[in-house]
């Protein structure tokens, strides 16, 4: 059996250099989205708008139509602002009922 150390080839001070690979694919960071046109931009809110005012008006109608045919008056339910931002309706509590 071979006694005494291995020979090993002759290293340059500051250790060895190690070779990055750079990461293949899409790299991290926004992306520059150049702007849109003004008068396209323009044209995208008018529509948007009209979108919103016709959907106002049918269902004035329809709320109008209804509430006229009825014999009491109609009230129309509307869903409240997130107050406390918590994102859903609130839930129950289970410890808020006298429990027997």
């Amino acid at each position: 059996m071979a006694q005494g150390r291995l020979k090993l080839k002759a290293q340059r001070p500051g250790g060895p250099k190690k070779q990055h690979n750079k990461p293949r694919g899409p790299k991290k960071g926004g992306r520059i989205i150049a702007p849109k046109k003004a008068k396209v931009v323009q044209q995208q809110k008018l529509k948007k708008d009209l979108d919103v005012a016709i959907r106002n008006k049918i269902e004035q109608d329809i709320t109008q139509k209804a509430s006229s045919s009825l014999h009491k008056r109609l009230s129309v339910l509307k869903t409240p602002a997130a107050e406390e931002g918590a994102g859903g309706p609130p839930k129950p509590s289970t410890a808020a009922g006298p429990s027997k």
